[in-house]
């Protein structure tokens, strides 16, 4: 169990760095880009490919953490009405969705970036490869199925414990 808190807690300041960074790089890039409409009356282009290229990663990240957290939108209605080993059959059977939607998320992720690594195809702009901008699904799902499936096997691990808490 500390190894798995251990590589939870890497992947969490992972994260956090990337959504810091790629935040930083939102703001500055719209920033530039509103002063140079609005005062200078020209156009960057770039500055709005960096930005949005940024805002992807944010959310993708963003989208872990929040599952992670449990911080994400969810309708409980459901679960809360129910009590003992329903609620906790249901919940796995949630967190066991998690993992296999991540799962299929991360394989056709990796195609979109394998096959960009093929193509060569490069950002309008900047000339950078779509490659990159597609890693960020291969990235963040390949997150999410670390953490869920960890978390999966924590509860499953902690579910006998449970139980006997519960009685």
């Amino acid at each position: 169990m500390k190894a798995a808190k251990k590589v939870l807690d890497y992947v969490t300041r992972f994260e956090y760095a990337i959504m810091v960074i790629t935040f930083v790089a939102m703001v500055i890039c719209y920033f530039i880009s509103v002063v140079n409409r609005n005062i200078i009356k020209d156009s960057m282009p770039w500055t709005e490919e960096i930005a949005m290229y940024s805002m992807i990663y944010l959310a993708l990240l963003g989208t872990e953490v929040g599952l992670r957290d449990g911080t994400q939108v969810a309708v409980t209605a459901v679960i809360d009405k129910l009590h003992g080993i329903v609620k906790k059959i249901v919940a796995l059977i949630k967190q066991i969705v998690v993992v296999v939607f991540s799962f299929i998320m991360l394989s056709a992720g990796y195609q979109l970036f394998a096959k960009q690594l093929q193509l060569g195809q490069t950002t309008p702009v900047l000339k950078i490869p779509m490659a990159a901008m597609y890693f960020s699904l291969v990235l963040s799902f390949g997150l999410i199925f670390l953490v869920q499936i960890i978390t999966l096997i924590e509860d499953l691990i902690n579910l006998p414990k449970k139980e006997a808490e519960a009685s």
